[in-house]
């Protein structure tokens, strides 16, 4: 009964474990068994084929070797010497399946070759549209250029003669303008020798009234020739009065001059420094010359009283221990002063370009640039000139900004705004500006040309305080202003 018990107890367990089981898990691994060997002796077979036929494969290899039961044993059919058994089986292999798939390949992609085609031929039909397109496009630009080229050949044929016409005019206007201006010389230069004709005649008549004035002189001093005296004095008066006349018309209006006249004063050589030239102020900083300003405090304590700007032209510009400055400048060396272009050190600068110079007007009139000492605008020497600048008179004078001066061409301008080679009413031509600290002039003091000499002239005294005056410098030592005649920023100096 308990084996009975127990072969049925087995048979469940037995069942329950093959339930759950399919086919594959319980005949899998004869299944397995089974494909290898039948590849075994599919292998075997095709061995045994190969080596019954081995003869005519070699020697029909090239269209053998991609037979599939050759494919495996390319080795041992028909191996190189080089290569191993294994090395040309894969070799073999290879080239085989890339034949096989080339064929293959090729019938794959027929499809898309055709689709490929297709778009070709359509878009070979777009190309030849548009090049009709652009051939139509090439005719109508050529017809186009056919048109203009003729209306530009007929433009042509119009315009060579009007165009030859205005070179005859032009060329007849040159001859004409050749013409006038050869007779304006011609008039100028009998205009001149007209005008030095005169002014021989002027001065002939001036030697003429100075010899009788001598000889009447003469006989005035003798007693028995007061007679004399009387009748050449009579015809002295009466003939000097006339000529004086004709003598201020000629110089006034004609403006003859004689040897006897004043002669034209010229531009003095101008003291002054490149505009980058840089000095200490009060601060410890540096400022360039350009950018300094009136009433402004240097660093040893000086004030600027003034500041210049000249034109370049006519100075000879050196360069000193990193200074650039003209050569007539004053410079303090071994305790004499001397001008820059003879100092040892300074070097001449061949080519300088820059068309202004400037320069400092100071209460020392010293200015110190890199422990080198130079003297301001006016070259005042303390020690030659015996001066104590503390107990010296304010000389500088000067303008207020919005003082109207008349230019050569009629127009008018602030004195504020005259630049530095502006033309003034006489043909004076401005060579220099000046800017002046208004707060050291106690009184406007300006100065007034006589014929021979400049005056002090003392004017209406105007309570009003600025802060910064102006002031010119000119070719002729003057300037016009409401028909009086000034002396230039120069003569304030030459007068104190």
């Amino acid at each position: 009964m308990n084996i009975i018990h127990l072969i049925y107890m087995n048979k469940n367990i037995i069942e329950n474990l093959y339930k759950n089981q399919t086919y594959f898990d319980q005949y899998g691994s004869s299944i397995i068994l089974l494909i290898i060997i039948i590849l075994v002796l599919i292998i075997v077979c095709m061995y045994c084929y190969v080596m019954v036929h081995i003869q005519p494969i070699k020697e029909n290899w090239v269209a053998e070797r991609c037979n599939l039961y050759n494919i495996p044993f390319a080795g041992f059919i028909n191996k190189p010497d080089n290569m191993s058994i294994n090395d040309y089986t894969l070799s073999n292999f290879n080239y085989c399946t890339q034949n096989i798939l080339t064929s293959i390949s090729g019938v794959m992609l027929e499809p898309i070759t055709y689709v490929i085609s297709s778009l070709k031929n359509i878009l070979d039909g777009i190309e030849n549209s548009i090049n009709s397109i652009r051939a139509m496009f090439n005719n109508l630009r050529t017809d186009i250029e056919s048109i203009s080229k003729e209306i530009m050949g007929r433009l042509m044929n119009i315009m060579i003669p009007i165009q030859q016409i205005i070179i005859s005019f032009k060329d007849l206007f040159g001859k004409i303008q050749g013409t006038m201006t050869a007779g304006l010389f011609t008039l100028l230069g009998s205009y001149y020798a007209l005008k030095s004709l005169m002014g021989a005649i002027l001065q002939f008549i001036i030697t003429i009234l100075i010899a009788m004035a001598v000889m009447i002189a003469f006989f005035w001093i003798i007693p028995f020739t007061w007679g004399a005296a009387i009748s050449m004095t009579t015809i002295f008066i009466a003939l000097s009065i006339p000529l004086i006349i004709i003598m201020a018309f000629m110089m006034d209006v004609l403006k003859v001059q004689t040897s006897l006249s004043i002669p034209t004063l010229s531009v003095p050589s101008v003291k002054c420094f490149d505009k980058n030239t840089l000095i200490q102020i009060e601060n410890k900083s540096y400022k360039k010359i350009i950018d300094i300003y009136v009433g402004e405090k240097l660093s040893n304590g000086d004030e600027v009283t003034a500041k210049i700007k000249v034109e370049t032209k006519g100075s000879n510009m050196y360069y000193l221990h990193g200074i650039i400055v003209s050569d007539s400048h004053l410079v303090k060396y071994l305790n004499t002063w001397i001008r820059v272009h003879l100092h040892p050190d300074a070097i001449k600068i061949d080519t300088y370009n820059e068309p202004y110079l400037y320069c400092l007007n100071t209460k020392t009139k010293y200015i110190l640039i890199n422990n080198i000492v130079f003297t301001d605008w006016d070259e005042v020497l303390r020690e030659s000139d015996c001066i104590n600048m503390d107990n010296s008179p304010i000389y500088d004078t000067g303008f207020i900004e919005n003082t109207v001066i008349n230019l050569y061409d009629g127009n008018k301008k602030q004195i504020k705004n005259i630049n530095v080679g502006d033309i003034l009413e006489n043909g004076e031509k401005v060579y220099g500006i000046v800017e002046i600290n208004g707060k050291n002039v106690n009184k406007q003091n300006n100065h007034y040309l006589g014929k021979n000499s400049c005056i002090n002239k003392e004017i209406i005294h105007l309570n009003i305080k600025q802060n910064k005056l102006y002031h010119l410098l000119t070719d002729t030592l003057t300037f016009k202003l409401n028909n009086n005649i000034f002396c230039h920023y120069n003569a304030n100096i030459d007068l104190f």
